[in-house]
């Protein structure tokens, strides 16, 4: 009995020195904040509470923000240091996702100019809102996933910027009209060209065929904001810039989703028909957004990740031997330059990276690796594809090592914009 009854005696006075540690340390945090400590000196260590959020007076979301602001200040040993048209500048006290926001602008009901080259945040009009990161984050993983897309691009952008003003914005670029023909991967590219030169105010005309309904990916259905019209998702659209260069982008195997049938069945059949009846002549077709005003003088051609690598395999050989080679062999100075993008890499958490059935993509698979090996459908393009003699330009996202830029959310393949597909459009104007 008198065993139990100082077991219970010890026991109180754990408590009570417990509670009196507590109560120190309380009010120790207190007088930091009363003393006019701000939430910006602490250290950020500790995940968020709601008891902490009390304390410091921060939701979560400001608290993971100020976090994350500490950490790339101490990081930077006080401030970011950002490449911007090959000179630096300093943000103090700030991350790249305000310092983005400030210097691109962000989403708005309102037209944005942005401050300088670039887009972030839907601050195109071209922008689609599933690719951009910066728009669709909620979390920590998600804002580390923007920034690095958005370091990516800075640590580009002197070539980028170099690239638009030697094409887009030159007026004494020669006559230009591409016509670009592919799946969502080089429609990405063709965003990339559109929102570049829109920051520069290079765009004169613009026609973007929005639907009207546009269905959630199914990893998105929490973030579905925008299921048509601006920002949704298109699938014909034109540009035309101010100085005379136009750009048309169609599905090169019809339209997605129910308006299937309102594209081109098949862009390269009715090209091989023109090329047999017209000689050797191809033109843009019946779907552009915009009517060309001009014969096409650029082809930019991409298979693109819908179909098994047999299935690749045989598109790609019809390209060459019905619309590539009968045009390079025609050796007429009018005929359109030829220009094919590789596809880019997947990082998918499966061995070569690349999606497999659905049924057996689980959410393990369904991650994003940092990088691979190799790209089974990069390597299948470039054996069968070589520049100069079947093509005149292949273009390469040279990408195994980029699998934290893609948009994730079960999404492997798509990249954050702005981010890789940035640079591949850049030199793809310098292929003009």
């Amino acid at each position: 009995m008198q065993s139990i009854q100082f077991i219970r005696q010890k026991t109180i006075v754990k408590l009570a020195i417990t509670l009196l540690f507590i109560k120190v340390a309380f009010f120790h945090v207190t007088n930091i904040i009363d003393d006019g400590t701000s939430s910006e000196e602490l250290e950020y260590k500790e995940d968020w509470t709601p008891q902490l959020g009390e304390q410091l007076g921060l939701t979560q979301k400001e608290y993971r923000v100020k976090r994350r602001q500490y950490r790339w200040r101490r990081k930077q040993g006080g401030g970011s240091t950002l490449n911007l048209f090959g000179g630096e500048q300093k943000v103090e006290n700030d991350d790249i996702t305000t310092f983005m926001n400030d210097n691109y602008g962000g989403y708005s009901n309102d037209v944005n100019i942005p401050r300088t080259m670039g887009y972030y945040n839907l601050s195109c009009p071209f922008e689609w809102y599933k690719y951009s990161c910066a728009f669709m984050q909620d979390n920590e993983f998600d804002e580390q996933i923007t920034a690095a897309s958005v370091q990516y691009y800075q640590q580009n952008l002197a070539e980028i910027q170099r690239s638009f003003e030697s094409v887009v914005i030159n007026p004494q670029q020669p006559p230009t009209r591409i016509f670009m023909a592919g799946d969502s991967l080089l429609r990405q590219v063709f965003i990339s060209v559109a929102c570049n030169a829109y920051s520069l105010n290079a765009v004169e005309q613009s026609e973007v065929q929005w639907r009207e309904e546009w269905p959630c990916p199914e990893k998105l259905t929490t973030k579905c904001v925008f299921t048509g019209g601006q920002h949704s998702g298109f699938d014909a659209a034109s540009v035309r810039f101010t100085n005379g260069m136009e750009i048309h982008f169609v599905p090169h195997r019809g339209f997605a989703y129910s308006d299937m049938s309102k594209g081109e069945p098949d862009v390269l059949e009715r090209m091989k028909w023109q090329i047999d009846n017209l000689g050797y002549k191809i033109g843009f077709g019946t779907k552009t957004a915009l009517r060309p005003s001009g014969p096409m003088t650029h082809l930019v051609y991409n298979v693109g990740a819908h179909f098994t690598l047999m299935e690749s395999r045989n598109m790609l050989n019809s390209f060459v031997s019905n619309i590539a080679m009968p045009l390079m062999g025609s050796k007429s100075e009018h005929r359109p330059k030829i220009v094919y993008v590789i596809t880019p890499t997947a990082h998918f958490n499966t061995p070569d990276g690349q999606y497999i059935r659905k049924d057996r993509m689980d959410d393990e698979r369904s991650k994003c690796v940092e990088r691979v090996s190799y790209n089974p459908r990069a390597e299948l393009e470039k054996r069968i594809l070589k520049a100069g003699v079947n093509v005149d330009v292949l273009l390469d996202y040279d990408d195994l090592e980029l699998g934290a830029l893609h948009v994730q959310r079960g999404d492997c393949l798509h990249y954050c914009m702005p981010g890789a597909a940035d640079l591949v459009a850049a030199r793809l104007l310098d292929s003009f």
